[in-house]
């Protein structure tokens, strides 16, 4: 068996990566990404279903490489609701 070329599947991913949805937005003319707001606070929503539309949700999000949270805020910007660009950065901790 050959050995394989990973480092050209990692530069072929890349041009691909770049053209896909990010939850870290790009503040204007590229500066960086957009802070998180600390001045607000963020509050918490719960929200029950049946566990066959959690998947459903779970597979949509997945697919658009959102968190569930991004996607569900997301959809509610499309309906005109305020959705800002920083709401829809992921909270999750970051591994380091």
């Amino acid at each position: 068996m050959a050995k394989k070329d990973l480092q050209s599947v990692t530069a072929n991913l890349s041009g691909l990566a770049a053209t896909l949805p990010t939850q870290k937005p790009v503040a204007p003319h590229n500066v960086g990404p957009v802070p998180v707001r600390t001045t607000e606070k963020l509050v918490q929503f719960s929200l029950s279903m049946r566990p066959e539309l959690r998947k459903q949700l779970d597979r949509l999000a997945a697919e658009a490489d959102m968190t569930m949270r991004a996607f569900v805020l997301h959809a509610l910007k499309e309906k005109g609701l305020d959705v800002r660009d920083e709401d829809l950065v992921d909270l999750r901790k970051q591994r380091g």
